[in-house]
């Protein structure tokens, strides 16, 4: 049976929204024993986030994010909550979180704390804007994460106002660069025989999917502008997006073979015209060529420049939306969509992940917990008897 490369290693997570629990399904979906823990109340913020499933009620942001987790309500403000805590964290190898450094320490459940209580505990903290400097304590979301990254000015036209990214790409990012994060830290525990804190956040990760553009700056002191669809300010014509005379879109990005590119659109001068014939020339006169090029692939439909351009070594595929990425066959064919059976919403689909092992395959993914659907398994596995766990039900410490 297919146990995943994290097999054996068990994590808590103390997270909610996205970061953290995507990080968390990263570490599942890779085979690791993930205990959410979530509060006594109404639990993850995400179960109350639009839009729900019919049937069954469940957010859909909720489903993309905690497959493969047990769920356990805990009290973390009572003292019997903090207890349980500690005992689940004994035996843990990670924990994971993304509230404020000043909540947790409140909670008693900083670093600091558990690790008196677990030296081998790797201990993951996701902050918004890093744990040092003058926005320490802003509240870490996803936009905020975007517009203080730099990324926004670079993305759209130059006259227009800047556009976020359409999806959470902030919160997604730290989550995967937060269990790389993990899984190093649970390497070096081999040797070394000693956890550690490992600290990330949203605008570090933001920043580190740019480091050409970041890099450039440090080095030039030059600001890159906003290109619109051309994409980038340092690669020519005709790389970049482009629409064919269906109103359709393609992303090209063959720019190496210059003559040949203009003899496959049609205008094979073009390649010795004195105004682009020179990478020089085509960067200064970059707006005129973006014209000329764009009127000539206005002449066919996008699929027949596609096959048209392919046939000659060109770079080139169609710009999808979600219906047609799921509409082809590469998706499924390549293992990416995830496929559950939940108790309330009836059977579920959805983004599975990005990697495969050949000896040490993923596990069957599991639907993402009802709240608190755990919390009597995993304290009896935790050492408590049924008394003791009727006791704290009744106290209100767990539920």
């Amino acid at each position: 049976m297919a146990c995943g490369p994290l097999h054996g290693v068990k994590v808590i997570e103390c997270a909610h929204m996205l970061s953290g629990p995507y990080c968390c399904q990263i570490l599942g979906d890779l085979g690791a024993e993930v205990i959410k823990v979530e509060s006594t109340g109404a639990g993850d913020r995400t179960r109350g986030l639009h839009p729900f499933s019919d049937p069954g009620g469940v957010s859909y942001g909720f489903l993309s994010r905690n497959r493969n987790k047990r769920s356990v309500c805990v009290d973390l403000a009572s003292e019997e909550g903090r207890e349980v805590m500690y005992r689940l964290v004994r035996d843990a190898d990670v924990l994971v979180h993304n509230l404020r450094r000043t909540t947790m320490a409140s909670l008693k459940l900083a670093y600091s704390d558990l690790k008196a209580v677990n030296p081998r505990l790797v201990y993951a903290s996701i902050s918004g804007f890093g744990e040092k400097g003058p926005y320490k304590d802003l509240p870490g979301e996803d936009m905020q994460a975007q517009a203080m990254s730099g990324i926004l000015s670079i993305i759209g036209y130059p006259d227009q106002s800047s556009t976020p990214v359409g999806t959470q790409l902030g919160d997604a990012t730290t989550g995967i660069v937060s269990a790389l994060g993990v899984v190093s830290a649970l390497y070096a525990r081999d040797r070394t025989g000693q956890g550690q804190e490992v600290t990330n956040s949203l605008l570090a990760s933001l920043m580190a999917i740019q480091p050409a553009a970041l890099s450039y700056y440090l080095a030039s002191g030059q600001v890159q502008p906003k290109m619109g669809s051309s994409g980038s300010p340092t690669l020519p014509v005709p790389y970049g997006i482009w629409t064919a005379g269906d109103g359709k879109e393609m992303a090209v990005s063959s720019y190496r073979d210059w003559p040949k590119f203009c003899r496959c659109i049609g205008a094979p001068d073009l390649a010795d015209d004195p105004r682009f014939d020179t990478y020089e020339n085509r960067q200064a006169n970059r707006e005129e060529l973006v014209g000329i090029v764009q009127e000539a692939l206005s002449r066919r439909d996008r699929d027949a420049w596609i096959s048209l351009l392919r046939a000659q070594d060109q770079w080139v595929v169609p710009v999808r939306d979600y219906e047609d990425i799921f509409s082809d066959t590469d998706s499924w064919d390549n293992g990416l969509v995830a496929e559950m059976e939940h108790p309330l919403a009836g059977r579920v689909r959805t983004f599975g992940g990005p990697l495969g092992f050949s000896e040490t395959p993923e596990p069957p993914a599991k639907y993402p917990p009802i709240l608190g659907e755990d919390t009597r398994r995993v304290l009896v596995e935790a050492g408590y008897s049924d008394d003791e766990i009727d006791g704290l039900l009744r106290k209100g410490a767990v539920k």
